[in-house]
């Protein structure tokens, strides 16, 4: 029987005893290419990749991505609301009201000496995403962020270097970390 060129079947192209492949594209372009040993650059063998921009990190413990130059963050984020009379630490999660009255604000001593901060004045907190946000909870005199005037029951996110005013008289840094 004759042998036609369809019988033949010619082997995968091979570098150094291994087949060639095409080059990985897309997620795939993340994974870590074996060694010459065969051996894996780490346990699970994916390379850290930038949040923001997916970008594979050539150092993951970096405080910022070399491509986009965006902040990578390295631990849990942490608001911080500074104010004349304390500072406030919010976690995420972390739902913390803010007003006079003991009995809803575990941090109403902060406030006390301020008579136009409503009792329960506004809620502010972290999502678990790292966003902070604030609520006015139906203040008398209002709850501002950076001058602007929250309506009762908005909730506003709030960034790093904002100011947070309660009222008239107390004003406070954001802080996110």
């Amino acid at each position: 029987m004759p042998h036609g060129p369809a019988d033949h079947q010619m082997p995968p192209p091979q570098h150094g005893g291994r087949p060639l492949t095409p080059p990985p594209h897309g997620r795939e372009a993340t994974l870590l290419p074996p060694d010459e040993a065969g051996h894996r650059g780490s346990p699970d063998s994916t390379a850290f990749m930038c949040p923001h921009c997916e970008a594979v990190l050539s150092n993951p413990a970096a405080a910022q991505c070399d491509n986009c130059l965006r902040p990578l963050r390295q631990q849990a984020p942490v608001l911080r609301v500074v104010f004349p009379s304390g500072e406030l630490k919010i976690s995420v999660g972390q739902h913390l009201v803010l007003g006079r009255d003991a009995g809803q604000s575990p941090v109403a001593s902060t406030f006390t000496q301020y008579d136009n901060v409503s009792r329960r004045h506004s809620t502010v907190w972290l999502d678990p995403s790292g966003t902070a946000w604030v609520r006015d909870e139906g203040s008398t005199n209002g709850t501002f962020v950076n001058g602007e005037r929250l309506p009762r029951g908005v909730e506003a996110p709030l960034r790093d270097g904002d100011q947070l005013r309660l009222a008239a008289d107390v004003t406070g840094t954001v802080q996110l970390a």
